[in-house]
């Protein structure tokens, strides 16, 4: 089945799921030149990948995917693009800079980062009431 995205064309299931594994740190079908891969090695948001993670995580969510690996690896995803990039980038003690992100960038892709995992991770239920 595929899916129309209002950011995008289409984009199948399957697709959405090689993505996913294609950025996730722990997976065996992890890619250097993924958008995580870059992000980490080359300390680079790559726009292009991080719109494709982006497209194949709605795709998930309007699916609603509940595999197990395929959630676990998104959330592996998240943790490490929140947790470990972006927290790194914006301390001062640390020497991680990922190098063409400036301030408003910054706040733009974290907000975009945490919505959009909330809404195929599930959380965003809990924040409603």
């Amino acid at each position: 089945m595929t899916v129309t995205q209002r950011n995008g064309p289409v984009m199948e299931q399957t697709t959405a799921e090689e993505i996913v594994a294609h950025n996730a740190p722990f997976s065996s079908h992890f890619r250097d030149d993924s958008f995580l891969g870059r992000l980490h090695e080359e300390w680079v948001w790559d726009e292009g990948a991080f719109a494709r993670l982006n497209q194949a995580i709605t795709c998930l969510t309007h699916h609603k995917c509940q595999d197990a690996t395929i959630r676990a690896q998104a959330f592996d995803i998240f943790s490490y693009i929140m947790s470990v990039a972006l927290l790194s980038h914006c301390n001062p003690e640390d020497l991680y800079r990922i190098a063409n992100m400036d301030t408003e960038l910054f706040w733009a892709r974290r907000e975009e980062v945490q919505r959009v995992f909330d809404h195929f991770l599930g959380s965003w239920q809990f924040r409603q009431a």
